[in-house]
């Protein structure tokens, strides 16, 4: 990404996995990630699998697809993968070749995956949260009524030809429950929408 894109703190950041393999050849007492997760009973296994068709286009650029974006194609895999789930953020790196997808089960319970281009999905990773969080996510995922689909259509609607880079969902001042975009256009510019996830309404800017 551009040195425009902002930082951003969302439910839990996602760690790619060189940040995790660094953090335990420094000795982190905590880790944030377990080990590859058991599937739960009622999931699929943790492997790989797919979708029909690659994500993206063989330009490999995030965005230009048909049959739904990237970050849909993305999503619907991961939670194919977690049965249940719902989606907290999805983002795209190495140029649409990953992307990244964390999801939130009905328990709070947040799990990182990543996607490849084909539509496979890696391990499936727990983040340790304790019971509060557990409880925030469980809030948030609840008072959501536009879901990651719906605001994926308004994104793209707000913004003609754009591609999605980053998406989340997140709660503003303990009252505003926002899905968050970053898009990127053809020319290079980047815009940011937001989306009420209550009643969609959205604002742009850039």
């Amino acid at each position: 990404m551009n040195g425009r894109r902002r930082t951003k703190t969302t439910i839990g950041t996602i760690f790619a996995g060189s940040a995790l393999l660094a953090a335990a050849a420094c000795g982190s007492a905590q880790p944030q990630l377990s080990a590859v997760e058991p599937a739960p009973a009622g999931e699929a296994a943790a492997g790989p699998m797919s979708l029909p068709g690659p994500l993206g286009n063989p330009s490999g650029d995030p965005g230009q697809e048909s049959g739904g974006t990237a970050s849909e194609k993305a999503s619907a895999a991961a939670m194919n993968a977690v049965k249940g789930s719902k989606v907290l953020s999805v983002q795209s790196e190495n140029g649409g070749q990953i992307w990244e997808v964390q999801l939130a089960a009905p328990d709070g319970t947040e799990r990182l995956l990543e996607v490849d281009a084909s539509g496979k999905v890696s391990a499936v990773r727990v983040k340790d949260t304790g019971k509060g969080e557990k409880a925030r996510v469980m809030g948030i995922i609840k008072d959501a009524e536009l879901t990651f689909e719906d605001a994926v259509k308004k994104v793209s609607s707000a913004v003609s030809q754009g591609k999605i880079i980053h998406m989340s969902l997140d709660r503003y001042n303990d009252k505003l429950l926002v899905w968050e975009a970053d898009v990127l256009t053809s020319d290079g510019t980047w815009h940011g929408v937001k989306v009420d996830a209550k009643t969609g309404t959205v604002t742009k800017t850039g």
